[in-house]
Formats: structure tokens, C-alpha cells, sequence
């Protein structure tokens, strides 16, 4: 990681940055890829990204098969959220990695699957998804659901934030 760290610190006030980092996602070899996807999350973690670079991710998001890359473009489109044409686009895809069969990758894909559940045409299917991974015994799966309700995100009130609910169970001792 301390290579592609300077490879971002050196190139990151490029205007050709992220172009650069889409265009290499595309050339590299699955196994490699997932090392453009972590630059640009770098770059949405310190800068945000611009809604048509999301949107040209997103359109390349089914060629990343590497189970980091779509690890990362999970942590991205939370990050970043999904703007308008990014929206739809977005939520096929975290539909489909919370299919993935590795843990990890569900766990992100619903962390960011939660900003669509108070929107009437994405909530039913969210609320379904979230039920479920609250039934799956994954650790990974279970952080992300505590981080969720730490930030208010939880759909499930039985899942309070973990500070109140240690208070909870300590009054009850």
C-alpha cells in the first residue's frame, strides 16, 4: 500500500487524475485493477469525486470481477454517495455484490445500499436486504450493521448504537 500511497501523492493534483485511474481499471489485468479502484477511493476519501467520473465508474463496475476491486467500489459508493445519474446505475450493482458470495463484500454493499432505503422506489427491497444481512452470521457483516446503527442508518430499531445499548445492558446487570 505505501507504493500506491505515493503514486496518488504524486499525482493527485494531475487534472487527468481520475480519467487516468478509469482509463487504467480498464487496461489492467483483474488481479491489478483493484489497485486503480484504491486510488480513486483515495481521492474520494480526500476530495470527493465528480458525478461523471462515478457515473464512468459505475458503467466499468461489472468488469471489475476481482473481489477487492469490488470491495473497494462498495467503500467508494459509500463514500461518495450516489448523485443523480449515478442512482440507479449504482444501486444495480451494490444489489449484486450484496450477492457476492465473500462476507466482506456483502457487508460494504449494504453499508452503502443504506442511503437508498428512504427512497420509496429502492426502501422495500433495501429493508428486505438489510433483514437479511442482519441474519447472517458473518463478523463482517455484523460490524457494518453496528456501524450503520451507530450512524443512525439502521432500518431496524431492535439494533440500537452500541453506546446506548452497552448503557442498556449495564442498568440491566
Amino acid at each position: 500500500m505505501a507504493a500506491l500511497e505515493r503514486i496518488y501523492l504524486g499525482y493527485r493534483e494531475s487534472p487527468a487524475f481520475e480519467p487516468d485511474v478509469i482509463f487504467a481499471m480498464r487496461q489492467l489485468d483483474s488481479e491489478l485493477a483493484w489497485r486503480a479502484v484504491w486510488l480513486l477511493r483515495r481521492r474520494a476519501r480526500d476530495q470527493g469525486l465528480e458525478e461523471h467520473t462515478l457515473l464512468r465508474m459505475v458503467a466499468i463496475a461489472d468488469e471489475m470481477t476481482h473481489w477487492i476491486a469490488r470491495l473497494i467500489l462498495c467503500q467508494i459508493l459509500m463514500i461518495a454517495g450516489c448523485p443523480g445519474s449515478v442512482r440507479d446505475p449504482a444501486y444495480q450493482y451494490l444489489v449484486e455484490c450484496f450477492r457476492d458470495r465473500r462476507a466482506i463484500v456483502r457487508a460494504w454493499a449494504i453499508s452503502a445500499l443504506a442511503a437508498f432505503r428512504d427512497e420509496p422506489r429502492y426502501r422495500r427491497q433495501v429493508l428486505s436486504m438489510m433483514k437479511e444481512a442482519r441474519r447472517d452470521g458473518a463478523k463482517s457483516m455484523r460490524a457494518r450493521l453496528r456501524h450503520l446503527a451507530t450512524r443512525g442508518q439502521s432500518s431496524d430499531s431492535t439494533i440500537a448504537p452500541a453506546r446506548s445499548r452497552a448503557r442498556h445492558e449495564s442498568r440491566h446487570r
